[in-house]
């Protein structure tokens, strides 16, 4: 193993590091949960041979969506942690189950899972005041649930193209 392929693995675990922050943020409900992920997803990508340049674009966008409507949102509702653990958690294993199948799956994984884990907290005795089925729930989870979609989706991106990388 040469000094170029060490420093490449050290750049690459400093990304991974920002991922892995970007995740735990995620379950924080940290608003820029979503700039740590991107950001360990731009350098993951600059650091592999061939990453699809719409990818990134796509992945950006939806980052500085995220980053807008978590500024446009009350206060109360950004910091608020109510139910993040059941849809980000529940967003994750339907992302990981998606990418089983594909790409595209593991987008609809990671929105089936907000949604299933959404409605999940809604039926624990502190979840109650979310008020399932009604627009106070649907509002909610739409305002937690989109970025730790898009976080996850990031995230699972990169492990897709690192598998990619190892694969050829």
């Amino acid at each position: 193993m040469g000094t170029t392929s060490i420093a490449l693995a050290i750049i690459l675990a400093i990304f991974f590091l920002l991922i892995i922050g970007g995740l735990v943020l995620t379950f924080m409900s940290n608003r820029y949960a979503v700039v740590a992920a991107y950001a360990g997803m731009l350098g993951i990508a600059f650091t592999l041979p061939s990453v699809p340049v719409t990818a990134l674009v796509f992945w950006g966008i939806a980052a500085l969506i995220v980053i807008a409507l978590g500024h446009m949102l009350p206060k109360a509702v950004v910091d608020s942690r109510r139910g993040v653990g059941y849809i980000a958690g529940a967003a994750l294993a339907g992302a990981f189950v998606g990418m089983v199948i594909s790409h595209g799956w593991m987008i609809i994984g990671a929105v089936a899972g907000a949604i299933l884990g959404g409605i999940a907290y809604s039926r624990t005795p502190a979840g109650k005041v979310m008020e399932f089925p009604s627009s106070k729930f649907l509002n909610y989870l739409c305002a937690k649930g989109l970025p730790a979609i898009i976080i996850i989706c990031i995230i699972g991106t990169c492990l897709q193209w690192i598998t990619l990388m190892m694969l050829v």
